[in-house]
């Protein structure tokens, strides 16, 4: 018999519990540059992480209106991928 079952209430290490909370959906910034003529990929950073992909697109959408990043010769994108989606590899999962 599973002791949990005929005793109501708490038992023993209930409040000890542990949650994790997964955080879905990664805001990405892609930097590129401009050096002479030729357009170099400074890579991808990750700026923040959300539970839902309309909280990331918020941000997204926050961050593209900073006119502040696209000073100079210097071009940033921003996306929002699922958590598990390298951004360097898969260009077809831009939400």
């Amino acid at each position: 018999m599973v002791p949990s079952l005929l005793y109501p209430g708490p038992t023993k290490g209930d409040s000890v519990k542990r949650f994790v909370l997964t955080l879905a959906w990664v805001l990405w910034a892609h930097e590129m540059a401009t050096v002479g003529d030729r357009l170099v990929d400074r890579g991808y950073t990750a700026v923040d992480s959300f539970e839902t992909r309309q909280q990331c697109h918020a941000a997204l959408a926050d961050y593209s209106a900073l006119k502040l990043v696209r000073q100079g010769k210097v071009k940033v994108e921003f996306t929002c991928l699922p958590e598990k989606t390298e951004p360097r590899t898969s260009r077809s999962a831009i939400g």
